[in-house]
């Protein structure tokens, strides 16, 4: 466990802050291994406002897995998707959200509480398309962060399986805004290495969140100086947990 004098919290996971950031450079820096710059710089012809099919395939990028019929599911969603970003600024940040704006993020994922969306187009997927158009309000999701802010012991969202997404999201949302700002500085620094493209502090978190929660769940990968090390482990996670796609 990290000194708590130097560690950056990540829901109920705390990280050596030296040891993070050394970890976040290692991500986005490495163009032939991981996510970035590939999902965040992904050209869309959507806009800020529109949904593109380049934007429903985007979270293959980062290795989400995705079929025809997880196309298809999502195509169904675009009027949904497309008619919440009506309504959510191009600037609005998760960090200075109240409990209207953590609504919305509820409303957003509340079109996957109907029970006819295929399950590997369910919430890591949506986040994953979301995010790139509203990059400092709608967090990525994965079983990483589901376990630093649900599974892991100090987790601040206990685990309900009763739960809706309109439910969860808000309480998600809650949580990250906490770490935002508590760690401000540090989620800046993170941001700060990336220049093509740019990235919020909110994807910062999300990356520091990916490594944190892999680190506890997988293998320890806190070995970002290490080319042998990296060699050794294979990325990007590339199959979600039917158990981590319920809120």
């Amino acid at each position: 466990m990290a000194d708590e004098q130097t560690a950056v919290r990540i829901g109920g996971v705390g990280i050596d802050r030296a040891l993070a950031l050394d970890s976040a450079r290692n991500y986005l820096s490495r163009r032939d291994r991981f996510a970035y710059p590939a999902y965040d710089a992904f050209a869309s012809s959507g806009g800020p406002w529109r949904i593109s099919d380049a934007d429903l395939v985007a979270p293959v990028l980062l290795n989400a897995e995705m079929n025809s019929r997880v196309f298809y599911a999502l195509e169904a969603l675009r009027p949904h998707m497309e008619d919440w970003l009506r309504h959510i600024p191009v600037d609005a940040r998760l960090v200075e959200a109240g409990e209207p704006e953590l609504a919305q993020l509820g409303e957003l994922f509340a079109v996957l509480d109907g029970g006819d969306i295929p399950l590997k187009a369910r919430g890591a997927i949506l986040a994953k398309v979301m995010h790139r158009k509203r990059p400092s309000f709608v967090p990525l999701y994965d079983r990483f962060i589901d376990h630093c802010y649900r599974r892991a012991p100090q987790a601040p969202v206990p685990v309900d399986m009763r739960r809706t997404w309109r439910d969860f999201l808000p309480l998600l949302g809650a949580a990250i805004t906490r770490d935002l700002r508590d760690s401000a500085d540090f989620f800046d620094e993170v941001a700060a290495l990336a220049t093509e493209p740019l990235i919020t502090p909110l994807r910062a978190l999300d990356i520091v969140a990916w490594y944190a929660g892999r680190t506890e769940v997988g293998a320890p990968i806190w070995r970002a100086g290490s080319p042998e090390a990296l060699a050794e482990d294979e990325g990007d996670e590339i199959w979600i947990d039917p158990d981590d796609e319920r809120p």
